[in-house]
């Protein structure tokens, strides 16, 4: 896994350095749960770390910091924390399911009864916010030329920007070109409908050829949209015209 990322990083987009990097879509991380009861919203803060199957981190809830302790399969996770409150020992059984950045689940207190949940991940409205500005800009009359050399930024949770360039080429509703990173360039094609542009291509790895497909909506001054990597996931990426 961590080959096949490391390919795309070098020939498709953003330089992705290695799969574990990539797997912030999976239960680690920094999270925000906000658990309904019938006393309201109560806000709890979930950090995970995952190893192998295992899961071990903090829960920080009114009552305090404790450790939880639990198993991982794929995007779900199953942890407990014990907690003292007054003198009576209460344990939480939190079971969810993640999906991207988002997690929901349910929380089981003691003997109080189960309570669903829903949660974020920490950092990902922050990772969106280029992409959220990005967007802010394209009042007024959107750009009409793709012809020439994009900047290309794309924002994965947990990791930042990740820098690409791309060499577009437009003829009508028809869009060519190549998309490179530190280890050479791969082409691609698409087309520009309107103020949507589409492209794709195939990165080549050791376990054969991996779709990446790649849509945005053109503004006045910038492109910005989802980055999709077959069975894999999605990222935010936005394009600024080079300076050269």
């Amino acid at each position: 896994m961590k080959k096949i990322f490391g390919v795309l990083a070098a020939s498709a987009m953003l330089a992705l350095t290695s799969a574990s990097a990539f797997a912030q879509s999976g239960p680690a991380g920094e999270w925000t749960l906000a658990m309904s009861t019938p006393q309201g919203t109560t806000n709890v803060a979930l950090s995970l770390k995952v190893t192998g199957d295992k899961v071990t981190g903090e829960m920080n809830s009114p009552m305090g910091p404790v450790a939880v302790a639990g198993t991982a399969a794929g995007n779900d996770v199953n942890v407990t924390a014990d907690i003292s409150v007054q003198g009576m020992a209460l344990t939480f059984v939190i079971g969810g399911k993640v999906d991207g950045n988002t997690m929901a689940g349910t929380v089981k207190v003691g003997d109080f009864g189960e309570f669903p949940f829903t949660g974020t991940r920490a950092g990902a409205a922050a990772a969106a916010a280029p992409v959220a500005a990005a967007a802010g800009t394209t009042a007024g009359a959107a750009i009409t030329d793709l012809n020439g050399k994009w900047d290309i930024k794309i924002v994965i949770a947990g990791m930042g920007e990740m820098p690409a360039v791309a060499v577009m080429k437009q003829a009508g509703e028809k869009l060519t070109g190549t998309i490179s990173g530190p280890a050479g360039e791969m082409a691609f094609a698409g087309t520009v409908v309107g103020k949507t542009v589409k492209f794709d291509f195939e990165a080549d790895t050791p376990q054969g050829k991996l779709p990446v497909s790649m849509t945005g909506d053109i503004g006045a001054t910038s492109v910005s949209g989802k980055a999709s990597i077959a069975g894999m996931g999605e990222a935010d990426w936005t394009a600024t015209r080079a300076a050269n």
